[in-house]
């Protein structure tokens, strides 16, 4: 936080950037959809308050209640957050999504509504997070998200890799993902800064030639792939 300094665009130079990081990034406009997401997130936290936490434990053996509340802070972004996934998806009109990791599902809403008309596939990793994401799917009625297992990689033109606590799963798919050069597109790293393997792992993929642009904003990272933007990066205040 100390070392972010570029907030309202103070500092950069690319018309791209600089458009998107105050009429995208910092936009404080109303959406219809924002009630949704709201509803959405409520909607989950109440879901968590009754859960069975015995159930959650015999899938995880090894969870503490300071882990299960950790865990939930991992999977549930912050509101705000999501609303900037759906912006950056609005603004940037990706061909598909691709969702890895876990989530309990407002994010997926965030991601599909931006525009009905993109594909957003969701390999969500085990049972209890899916459980979560297909109930939101049918209570909002949102037909665009596929759920699925792991299982094999989906291209895409814009990833979100929700995964902080297993740094290795997301290391397979950032390599994937950017060992294609003509990969033209978008990629949000969640939970960069939770671990120091989160932390080595975002520095070195920031590195590869194929991303251009790498901006931290603290919770979660964004890697901008394009051609023609010279590369840089940036640490934000959001």
């Amino acid at each position: 936080m100390f070392r972010a300094r570029h907030r309202k665009g103070h500092g950069i130079h690319s018309p791209f950037l600089f458009r998107l990081i105050t009429e995208v990034m910092e936009n404080k406009g109303h959406f219809s959809v924002y009630p949704v997401l709201k509803d959405a997130a409520v909607n989950v936290r109440n879901m968590i308050r009754i859960l069975d936490v015995e159930s959650y434990r015999r899938m995880n053996p090894d969870t503490t209640d300071h882990l299960l509340k950790a865990t939930r802070q991992l999977h549930l972004l912050p509101e705000r957050f999501d609303r900037l996934l759906f912006r950056l998806v609005n603004d940037f009109q990706p061909r598909t999504i691709a969702f890895f990791g876990s989530t309990f599902g407002p994010t997926l809403l965030a991601l599909a509504l931006a525009d009905k008309r993109i594909s957003v596939v969701a390999q969500v990793e085990n049972d209890h997070y899916r459980s979560f994401c297909r109930r939101l799917v049918e209570v909002y009625e949102v037909p665009n998200i596929r759920i699925t297992g792991t299982g094999a990689f989906t291209t895409c033109d814009f990833a979100v890799l929700q995964d902080p606590a297993d740094p290795e799963h997301c290391h397979a798919i950032l390599s994937q993902i950017l060992s294609d050069p003509d990969f033209h597109g978008v990629v949000i790293l969640c939970g960069i800064h939770t671990s120091q393997e989160m932390e080595h792992l975002w520095a070195k993929h920031k590195s590869n030639p194929v991303v251009r642009v790498a901006l931290d904003i603290f919770e979660i990272g964004i890697f901008i792939c394009r051609e023609g933007l010279q590369k840089e990066e940036f640490v934000l205040r959001f």
